[in-house]
């Protein structure tokens, strides 16, 4: 782990706040349309009886869940969490590319908040591919003069 007093580059700083922003996002919209996220979880995943409450708790969880990746990469500089990230982001990438080309065929509008959160997401992870990301996971934040005082 590297010291929480260590400076964290830039791209890193905003990948955090960037993926935190999208998940936050993905919550939101999911709080605000309790009815119909039960309605898709109900369809994704029949064997679960979907209540209000099941499906807040699953909501929760997904938020949790996007903590971890933040925490690999903005704490300990774990190099496999910036190829974790890329990998997830892809069937985002591919599925908003999708949706927009059906929508403008159909001349609907995409969901802001699904859009921004996808946007960010994919925003966020373009941020660890920078120069200062890259040595970042090389270094791995290097060594840090207040932890050995």
């Amino acid at each position: 782990m590297i010291a929480l007093s260590r400076r964290r580059p830039l791209s890193i700083n905003i990948f955090a706040a960037a993926f935190l922003a999208a998940a936050l996002l993905a919550f939101l919209r999911a709080m605000l349309n309790l009815p119909e996220q039960q309605f898709y979880l109900q369809q994704l995943i029949p064997a679960v009886t979907w209540s209000r409450d099941t499906t807040i708790i699953w909501q929760s969880a997904w938020l949790s869940i996007a903590l971890i990746p933040i925490a690999m990469v903005w704490v300990a500089a774990i190099r496999f969490a910036r190829w974790m990230v890329t990998l997830m982001a892809l069937p985002k990438a591919l599925g908003l590319v999708q949706v927009a080309i059906t929508n403008i065929a159909t001349f609907t509008v995409l969901d802001p908040l699904v859009t921004s959160s996808a946007l960010l997401s994919l925003f966020a992870v373009a941020t660890l591919f920078t120069p200062a990301s890259h040595r970042w996971f090389r270094d791995k934040g290097g060594d840090d003069p207040a932890v050995f005082e």
